[in-house]
């Protein structure tokens, strides 16, 4: 079997340079599927996106295949690998964006960090939109491609501005869609939980240190995220750590020993058991079976 690892590609060459450079583009998505090909094929990259897509389609996204119709938007995050199968009639728009350039001169912690679609692997990161909510989404991805094709002065604030307007109204229908309790304790504090286990799950692997640093016990930590989510906080750790690795035996030349040591595993047959415990096999048979449905879909 060939084992050419899975792309990492860079955002599309299109339309205006500087804005590129800044870290943001915006462009038709029929464009990229008939110019980029390689973006048809599983891959990923370390910029997000957000696409509106119309039409039917099937996405791939970490594991999991969603087939969509109607309006949809699909939210990446940096190193989740994705492709889009296409209909012929599927339209749309697809931005691309740094944090970088989203943040700019913004003070931490980024915005970016309190959508539910983004940084989070237990949030399905695409969103149906009915066609009364569709026109004022289509508005906010239209005047971005038309900013970004002009080129005006100030473009960069107008793209960033029309870029928060849209989450925020994105954010907006997923709390309709997925009604929560709002401003719950409860709620916060789980959301700060995955904050932290995506900046550090490959270093801190109890509890302990995510709950020194929520400013709670052990026990407390652990009650809210079994009522939050209905799982054990060690758990998420876990599903957490094990996605890294698939995703770097997917789209890495790394060994197994390699990986595992880069996913916080010291010991190689520890990380092979801890595998095969939660995947159902171990990491080389996964790496084989992953490549070789992706490759065969690609051909």
């Amino acid at each position: 079997m060939n084992r050419r690892t899975i792309p990492s590609l860079q955002m599309s060459v299109y339309g205006q340079d500087r804005l590129r450079s800044e870290g943001f583009v915006v462009m038709p998505l029929e464009f990229s599927m008939t110019q980029e090909p390689q973006r048809l094929i599983p891959h990923f990259h370390d910029f997000f996106q957000v696409f509106l897509i119309t039409g039917a389609g099937r996405l791939m996204h970490d594991f999991r295949d969603h087939d969509v119709t109607g309006v949809t938007l699909f939210f990446l995050s940096p190193g989740q690998v994705h492709t889009i199968h296409p209909s012929p009639q599927m339209r749309g728009t697809v931005v691309s964006f740094t944090q970088e350039f989203f943040d700019h001169q913004a003070p931490p912690p980024s915005m970016l960090f309190d959508l539910p679609f983004f940084f989070s692997s237990g949030v399905a990161p695409w969103l149906s939109v009915s066609k009364e909510e569709a026109a004022r989404i289509t508005a906010l991805f239209a005047e971005l491609q038309r900013e970004y094709d002009a080129a005006l002065t100030g473009v960069a604030e107008v793209l960033r501005a029309t870029l928060r307007i849209l989450f925020i109204q994105t954010g907006r229908l997923y709390a309709r869609k997925h009604p929560v309790k709002e401003a719950s304790r409860a709620t916060l504090l789980a959301r700060q939980f995955h904050l932290a286990l995506e900046h550090h799950f490959r270093e801190w692997q109890a509890l302990a240190p995510y709950a020194k640093e929520l400013g709670i016990t052990v026990n407390h930590l652990n009650d809210v995220i079994r009522q939050e989510t209905g799982h054990a906080a060690g758990e998420l750790i876990r599903q957490r750590r094990l996605l890294d690795a698939k995703r770097l035996l997917l789209h890495s030349d790394l060994s197994v020993s390699e990986i595992g040591y880069q996913t916080g595993f010291q010991d190689p047959s520890y990380f092979t058991r801890f595998f095969r415990l939660h995947a159902g096999q171990t990491p080389g048979e996964f790496r084989d079976t992953i490549r070789e449905k992706y490759q065969s879909e690609a051909a």
